[in-house]
C-alpha cells in the first residue's frame, strides 16, 4: 500500500497521523488544557474530528514529522519538507541513521531524553536537501496510539535568522564589554518616569558592583557618589532636566571596596514629542588616573618654574630682594628682545637683527609684558634689566 504525500511523491509508508480523540497523542509546541486530558473527555467536550486535525497538520508553518522508537520517519507534512528541502519521500527514508547525518550532536541527546521523560524541547542544526546548515527549534513528544503502538511526534521551526541574531548581539555586547574594560568607560540609563537605572557591565567593573549589589533607583546612583560632591551632582542632573540639553559632569565616585574614583559623566536628556523628560543617557568614563598624571605634570611644572625663574636672576646679577616681582620667567628670546629694547631699538630693527618678522618681534614683547606684569617696554627695561647694570 503507498501512500501519497502532500508534495506528490511516493512514499512507502501506509502510516498516517490520526487526530487525539483516536490516538491520545498531545499536540507538541504549545499544547493546550485538551493535551492533558483523556480522549474520552476530549471527545465528551467536543473536540475537533479527523479532518480538522488533518488540515492543522498539512497547513501549519511548523514541520511536524511523525516517527517510530528507533527514529524512522513515518510521516512529514508539507513545512517539514519545506523547511528541510526535501521531499517526504526523501526524509522517509532516511532512517534514524539517516537523520543523525542532517543534524548535529545535539540530536543523539535530545531523542535520550525524549525516550526517558516522553518530551523534550531544544535547538538542534539540521542540514537541507542542498548542504545548507539551519537551525531548528524542536519539541518532540512520546505518544501511544488505540493499539498501544508507541510513536513520536516532532515539531520544529526554523529559527537560523533569530539564532544568527542572537549570536551577534551576544558577540556585540561582548566585544562592547571588552572595549568598556579597556578604556575604563561605563553606561547609563534612567527612566525617569519609572525612576529605574540601568547600568552597562562597564559601568559595574568602574564601582566593583555586581548587578545583585546595585540599587537601580536614582537615589541609589547618587549614593555611589562621593558626599561631598552630591549636591552638585543634583543640581546638575536637575537642571538638565528642567531645559533638557547634554552636559558634562565630573565628579567622584565611591567603589564598593571603598576607594574614591574620578570620574567623567557626560550625558543627554531625551524627551517625548511634548518635551517632557522621559529618559537621560549617559557615559561614564573614569580619569582618576589621569588626572593623578596631569596634577604630577603641574607639580613637576611648578618645580621647573620656581628653578627656571632662580636660574634667570642669577643671568642677571639679582636677587629675590632685587626684583620681587618678576615671578614668571621669560625665554632666552624674550629676555634678547629685551636687551634690544633697552638698546633703543624699534620692533622692525630688532627683527632685521634677529632675522624675524616684525610680528614676532610684537608678539615676544607682548608676552614680555604680560610675565612682567608691565605696562610698557620702558617699565619692562627697568624692572627686568635695570638692576643688572
Amino acid at each position: 500500500m503507498r501512500h501519497a504525500s502532500t508534495h506528490g511523491v511516493n512514499c512507502e509508508r501506509p502510516w498516517h497521523p490520526q487526530p487525539p480523540e483516536e490516538v491520545g497523542y498531545t499536540p507538541p509546541m504549545g499544547g493546550s488544557d485538551v493535551s492533558e486530558r483523556s480522549s474520552e473527555a476530549a471527545v465528551r467536550e467536543g473536540a475537533p474530528g479527523h479532518a480538522a486535525y488533518r488540515a492543522l497538520y498539512e497547513n501549519s508553518p511548523d514541520g511536524v514529522l511523525f516517527t517510530v522508537p528507533d527514529g524512522r520517519v513515518l510521516a512529514a507534512n508539507p513545512a517539514a519538507c519545506h523547511i528541510l528541502g526535501r521531499s517526504e519521500a526523501e526524509i522517509c527514508s532516511l532512517g534514524r541513521q539517516g537523520m543523525a547525518d542532517v543534524t548535529d550532536d545535539r540530536w543523539g541527546p535530545m531523542l535520550e531524553e525524549r525516550e526517558r521523560a516522553g518530551q523534550v524541547r531544544g535547538v538542534a542544526r539540521m542540514i537541507r536537501g542542498d548542504g545548507a546548515p539551519i537551525e531548528v527549534e524542536m519539541s518532540a513528544r512520546v505518544f501511544h496510539e488505540a493499539d498501544g503502538t508507541e510513536r513520536a511526534c516532532t515539531t520544529f521551526r526554523d529559527v537560523t535568522d533569530r539564532v544568527a541574531m542572537e549570536r551577534e548581539l551576544r558577540n556585540s555586547r561582548e566585544r562592547l564589554a571588552e572595549a568598556e574594560r579597556v578604556a575604563q568607560i561605563g553606561s547609563w540609563e534612567w527612566d525617569v518616569a519609572n525612576d529605574r537605572v540601568i547600568w552597562s557591565n562597564g559601568l559595574f567593573e568602574i564601582y566593583g558592583l555586581s548587578p545583585d549589589e546595585f540599587d537601580s533607583s536614582r537615589t541609589g546612583g547618587e549614593g555611589r557618589v562621593y558626599s561631598e560632591d552630591r549636591a552638585h551632582v543634583r543640581e546638575t542632573l536637575q537642571q538638565a532636566l528642567r531645559a533638557p540639553s547634554p552636559f558634562t559632569l565630573e565628579y567622584r565616585g565611591v567603589r564598593y571596596d571603598g576607594m574614591v574614583r574620578t570620574l567623567r559623566n557626560r550625558a543627554e536628556v531625551v524627551v517625548n514629542q511634548q518635551g517632557e523628560p522621559i529618559r537621560v543617557v549617559g557615559v561614564v568614563q573614569d580619569i582618576t588616573e589621569a588626572r593623578r598624571a596631569e596634577q604630577a605634570l603641574q607639580s613637576a611644572s611648578s618645580d621647573l618654574q620656581s628653578k627656571a625663574i632662580e636660574f634667570q636672576r642669577l643671568a642677571l646679577g639679582t636677587d629675590a630682594e632685587q626684583s620681587p616681582k618678576a615671578h614668571v620667567p621669560l625665554t632666552s628670546r624674550q629676555l634678547e628682545v629685551l636687551r634690544l629694547i633697552a638698546q633703543g631699538m624699534t620692533s622692525a630693527e630688532i627683527a632685521k637683527r634677529l632675522f624675524l618678522t616684525e610680528g614676532t618681534v610684537k608678539w615676544h614683547v607682548k608676552q614680555i609684558l604680560a610675565k612682567s606684569g608691565c605696562s610698557n617696554r620702558a617699565e619692562a627695561v627697568a624692572r627686568i634689566l635695570a638692576p643688572s647694570r
